[in-house]
């Protein structure tokens, strides 16, 4: 039972979950929580489903390998940076990281999902590479969120949605968007480095519909990025969420303003990708 347990929590680590991710509705959060801790035993049926969330089989969560520790602290490392560089837009840095996964052995159903991830948001960075896509191969990149070893890692599937956000029309964005501010209301249960994903998320989705003219759309994204804790780490994106307001409402002196603070604080190329 404790072995169980401590496994679990490793393996949560790992993914970079917190508890109610990591029981995924399969059982309680109390209860996933007292397993974690050697309290409560847990049921094969019942352990089977949260492995499955999370795209890790039963032999592969039992497997003693001898370089298993190391695999598992090095993809939970890659990951962070994943995020961190596709959030800078950083291809360099994105294909680094590909590298990497690659060379991770064993190669693993969550390694090769991971290395799949990573090359989607390095091919869908620019415009140029959006609009060589085919339509079955934009259909593909975009069925990659609902797959199941993506499982329930909400923080994951934002930075996917996010960075081939252009990928959708206006209604499949605005679908997925509403389903994301729902689910993440209470700002105070929420992860910092989930809040930055929500925040990079709801500026690229009011920019696609400022692309599509579609301004009605923009109050509920920006309003719920305005609500977001007011943190050094989501200082920039609130930035953009004003700037978008004052192009909004038609404050363009004030919008040109926040492009000239930017600029001069080095971000030039956000500032050549916003709308203008």
């Amino acid at each position: 039972m404790n072995r169980i347990g401590s496994k679990l929590k490793k393996l949560r680590h790992d993914l970079g979950l917190t508890q109610k991710e990591m029981a995924a509705d399969v059982i309680s959060v109390s209860f996933y929580s007292k397993v974690e801790r050697g309290f409560h035993d847990i049921g094969a049926e019942e352990l089977i489903q949260i492995l499955e969330k999370h795209g890790v089989s039963f032999q592969e969560f039992f497997a003693e390998t001898e370089n298993g520790n190391s695999n598992d602290n090095k993809i939970n490392y890659l990951k962070i940076q994943l995020a961190k560089a596709a959030n800078e837009d950083n291809d360099t840095e994105i294909g680094n990281i590909i590298t990497q996964f690659e060379q991770i052995v064993p190669q693993t159903g969550l390694t090769e999902f991971l290395t799949l991830q990573a090359k989607i948001i390095s091919n869908t960075h620019d415009d140029d590479a959006l609009s060589k896509l085919s339509e079955e191969e934009k259909k593909k990149i975009k069925q990659v969120v609902f797959q199941k070893e993506m499982g329930e890692n909400g923080y994951l599937r934002i930075v996917l949605i996010s960075n081939i956000m252009e990928l959708y029309t206006v209604d499949e964005a605005t679908f997925l968007v509403h389903n994301m501010i729902r689910r993440y209301q209470n700002a105070s249960n929420i992860e910092k480095k989930v809040l930055v994903a929500l925040s990079v998320l709801m500026i690229n989705y009011v920019d696609l519909c400022l692309q599509n003219n579609k301004t009605n759309l923009c109050s509920e994204p920006l309003n719920f990025l305005r609500k977001l804790p007011n943190t050094i780490e989501l200082a920039f994106t609130k930035i953009l969420g004003k700037y978008y307001e004052n192009v909004i409402n038609g404050n363009q002196d004030e919008a040109n303003q926040i492009k000239k603070v930017l600029i001069i604080s080095g971000y030039e190329v956000n500032v050549d990708r916003i709308k203008k």
